[in-house]
């Protein structure tokens, strides 16, 4: 059960820092963003009328990729805990 519990906190951290990356670098886009008015003046009729801001994705699609990275990490720290010498058994003789 630890292991799973593992693979879980290394899921979430995954996400977390997933998620942060992609609204710092969505923030560093917006604060350096400096539109030239001149041109935009000058070529009016290729203005756009509509405005949209990102894509949606289902919710589904999130637990879905949580439960898929929690396994992949269940998985590598389940051949992590086989591979390492501490857990292997002593011989009998």
């Amino acid at each position: 059960m630890k292991i799973v519990l593992q693979a879980l906190l290394a899921s979430t951290t995954i996400h977390l820092i997933y998620f942060l990356t992609k609204m710092a670098v969505g923030y560093v886009k917006t604060a350096l963003y400096r539109p030239n008015m001149v041109e935009a003046w000058e070529n009016a009729e290729t203005l756009q009328s509509e405005v949209a801001f990102g894509t949606t994705v289902s919710p589904w699609l999130h637990v879905a990729t949580f439960l898929s990275i929690a396994f992949i990490c269940w998985i590598l720290l389940f051949a992590c805990k086989k591979m390492s010498p501490e857990t292997k058994r002593k011989e009998v003789k």
